[in-house]
C-alpha cells in the first residue's frame, strides 16, 4: 500500500443486500483520489443502490478527497440511490465537518425506507 515511500489507498469494494460498500484503507488526497472515485464509479450495481463509505482505516482526507465525496454522493443520487459515511474519525472527521459535508453524508435514519433521503 505504499508508493515510493508514501503510503497509499487500497479500495475495498463490496455489494449485498442493495447496498454498495467501500472501503478505502489509507489515504484520500491529490495522489490517490482518481482510484478512489474510480472503485465507486466503476461498481456495476443496480439503480437505486445506497453506497456507504466506510472511513474507518482512512487516516487522512485532503481538499480533493472531499470534493470526491460529494462527486461521489450527486453521482449516486442521480442513480436513483444515495451515499453515506460512517467511521470518520480524527483528522478525517473534522475535514468533513468543518467543510459541512458529515452532516450532508450521514447514514439514513434506522427503518428508512430511502436511504439518506429523510
Amino acid at each position: 500500500m505504499e508508493r515510493d515511500g508514501m503510503p497509499g489507498l487500497d479500495v475495498r469494494v463490496a455489494y449485498a443486500g442493495g447496498t454498495l460498500t467501500v472501503t478505502p484503507v489509507g489515504e484520500i488526497d491529490h495522489d490517490s483520489v482518481t482510484l478512489f472515485h474510480q472503485a465507486v464509479e466503476g461498481a456495476d450495481v443496480p439503480w437505486g443502490t445506497h453506497v456507504t463509505i466506510d472511513l474507518s482505516a482512512v487516516t487522512f482526507m485532503d481538499s480533493t478527497g472531499v470534493h470526491a465525496l460529494l462527486a461521489c454522493h450527486q453521482d449516486a443520487q442521480d442513480r436513483g440511490g444515495a451515499l453515506s459515511v460512517t467511521g470518520a474519525h480524527g483528522v478525517v472527521a473534522r475535514v468533513l465537518h468543518l467543510s459541512g459535508t458529515l452532516s450532508l453524508l450521514r447514514p439514513p435514519p434506522p427503518g428508512s425506507t430511502r436511504p439518506g433521503l429523510n
